[in-house]
């Protein structure tokens, strides 16, 4: 499949995950009616210009609407790449649930860390780069 074949089904699905309806989705984004409509059917592809719009309409980054591969190795540690997976797994999801998912990932981080100590907290990094 091509990428930009891939582009339009990922962007396609999150229009249906999040929109009630193509129409919604138009009138939102200030597009032409049936423009998602052409997008379905192949007849065009107005949406590879869009994409910076597209992104800020999703809520994600050009990476993760573009599926560009995480990789350890350099800015990000494994538990980074793995978790940041993850969070792109759930795009599955509901916006409203995956806000939910990423509140409670958040608040579970959290409360990890006000159960640890300050002491601990740097016995735990300087074992980590032993």
């Amino acid at each position: 499949m091509q990428n930009s074949e891939k582009i339009r089904e990922k962007i396609i699905g999150l229009i249906e995950s999040e929109f009630e309806s193509d129409a919604a989705f138009e009138r939102a984004m200030g597009l032409q009616t049936k423009t998602v409509n052409n997008w379905r059917r192949g007849r065009s592809a107005s949406f590879m210009r869009m994409l910076p719009r597209l992104c800020e309409a999703f809520g994600t980054s050009p990476s993760e609407l573009l599926d560009i591969p995480l990789s350890a190795g350099g800015e990000l540690s494994e538990d980074e790449v793995r978790l940041l997976t993850l969070y792109r797994r759930s795009r599955a999801l509901p916006r409203g649930l995956r806000r939910a998912l990423a509140e409670n990932l958040e608040s579970t981080i959290n409360l990890y860390l006000a159960a640890i100590s300050e002491p601990e907290l740097r016995a735990a990094a300087k074992n980590k780069k032993a």
